[in-house]
């Protein structure tokens, strides 16, 4: 077999697709690429906002790095949870509840009834580790979170003493007025239909910005930078995760 390239074609990169073809290594699409200098421009805006930021190319992955380094760095003695599809699709929390001696709040516990809920909430705020994901995040490094309750949003802002937020690639936008669009038109609508709540965009996958009870849009926080620096510790996930 031959190869033909143009004369103009790049020498290093002809170079490289040869060394590639003879190995036998897996070349990289265009959408792999792509993915990859999204996040890494993500994560170079984050960290001059002052969060911490780790990429991964898979959800267990980010689970070992919470585990192994994020826990035993923060000396975490507690560990509490907010509502997330991306950490509900993990076994991370399983995984935190067989370390001995570390007290898992989990507010998420389908068995435990609203008034529990509600206290494991509030305990929640006070934990040395707070996990959860972001509704979005943008490109120019700010998270944009929307609540109903505000327990979540109130977390990540103040409270515990180290947040780790899981977020898949999918989550990442180019702007905060994208970001504020994303998260009630999608995550909102998404979570509306998973709560069977009685809402107009759980009927049209649209937000109206309603004011009906059921509401899930309550409160918007819009984290531009992480203050102490580094209390935020952001995993960027190579793959799409949540809603």
């Amino acid at each position: 077999m031959r190869f033909w390239f143009n004369q103009e074609f790049e020498p290093n990169r002809r170079a490289t697709l040869l060394s590639n073809f003879i190995v036998g290594k897996t070349m990289t699409t265009p959408l792999e690429n792509f993915n990859q200098i999204k996040l890494q421009q993500t994560q170079k805006a984050l960290e001059a906002n002052g969060f911490d930021v780790s990429v991964h190319q898979t959800l267990t992955e980010a689970e070992d790095y919470v585990i192994d380094k994020i826990l035993p760095d923060a000396k975490s003695a507690s560990v509490g949870f907010g509502g997330s599809a991306t950490l509900g699709g993990s076994n991370l929390v399983s995984r935190l509840k067989q370390i001995q001696g570390l007290n898992v709040i989990d507010r998420n516990d389908p068995a435990a009834s609203p008034q529990v809920r509600a206290e494991l909430s509030r305990q929640t705020l006070l934990t040395d580790l707070f996990i959860a994901s972001s509704n979005a995040v943008t490109i120019e490094g700010e998270l944009i979170n929307i609540d109903k309750l505000g327990n979540r949003v109130a977390a990540i802002s103040y409270g515990p003493k180290k947040v780790a937020l899981l977020v898949g690639r999918n989550k990442i936008v180019s702007d905060t007025h994208a970001g504020v669009a994303r998260s009630k038109n999608t995550a909102a609508s998404i979570n509306s239909l998973r709560l069977n709540a009685d809402t107009p965009c759980s009927k049209t996958a649209k937000c109206f910005n309603c004011k009906t009870p059921s509401r899930l849009c309550n409160i918007t926080v819009i984290t531009q930078r992480s203050f102490p620096a580094g209390r935020i510790h952001i995993l960027l996930i190579n793959q799409d995760l949540g809603f």
